[in-house]
């Protein structure tokens, strides 16, 4: 193989995102009705317009994915204290969602298969609860260096995210190969830089994708045999 190293995404890459939010999001809406005694469509109405406002308020930083800002902003609409609530209710939704985290079937034996290999995580979310997912799946083992858009002061697919990435690792671009299931945050802004990319694209979505940096694949078996012919 001709890699040194590869920078790796995380969330819909490793592991199935959707589904343990859709989990931690159900118990999260259930406690936030016990304890505001509020029914379900208001409290979802509420969700809904605290994370459009947070998104909007802060756009394109790391703190604009932070569920407690969205969850005070939630309990701030329904005019109820936030200052007791807030912290309970975050805790609710991602001891939630990591209790449900497993990895994609082979991915944890594809990174096994490469682990002297130079490996960079890189995401969009907070620092902190990137580091509990890294630690659940047990990442640690295999990743030398993170990412994070709350450290770059950028998110993907700024090319800061990925030069960073490459500062760490102490490689050329050409050198490493990109890892993720979004096309416009990993691939797109991996490519620009001359960055082989290897696309999970488990949905079949058809993109344009005519450039010899980007492969696409469905399953850690198949980007094992992929990276066989590199």
């Amino acid at each position: 193989m001709r890699y040194k190293g590869f920078i790796l995404d995380i969330d819909n890459t490793l592991y199935d995102y959707n589904s343990n939010h859709e989990k931690a999001f159900e118990l999260l809406i259930l406690e936030t009705q016990k304890e505001t005694n509020k029914n379900k469509d208001t409290v979802i109405e509420a969700y809904i317009q605290a994370r459009k406002e947070i998104h909007i308020e802060l756009s394109e930083t790391a703190s604009s994915h932070n569920r407690l800002l969205y969850i005070q902003r939630t309990l701030e609409l329904l005019h109820i204290n936030s200052m007791n609530l807030s912290l309970k209710l975050y805790n609710t939704y991602w001891d939630t969602f990591l209790n449900h985290m497993k990895p994609f079937d082979n991915a944890i034996e594809f990174l096994n298969q490469y682990k002297d290999k130079s490996i960079c995580l890189l995401t969009d979310l907070t620092a902190h609860i990137q580091h509990r997912k890294i630690e659940k799946l047990g990442l640690y083992k295999y990743a030398d260096y993170i990412v994070t858009s709350e450290e770059a002061g950028k998110e993907k697919p700024h090319p800061y995210m990925f030069m960073l990435a490459l500062k760490k690792m102490n490689l050329k671009s050409s050198e490493v190969c990109m890892i993720g299931d979004s096309y416009k945050k990993d691939i797109v802004g991996a490519s620009q830089l001359g960055i082989q990319s290897f696309w999970l694209n488990r949905e079949e979505i058809k993109e344009n994708t005519n450039s010899d940096l980007i492969v696409e694949f469905q399953n850690f078996k198949e980007l094992e045999e992929r990276m066989c012919n590199e």
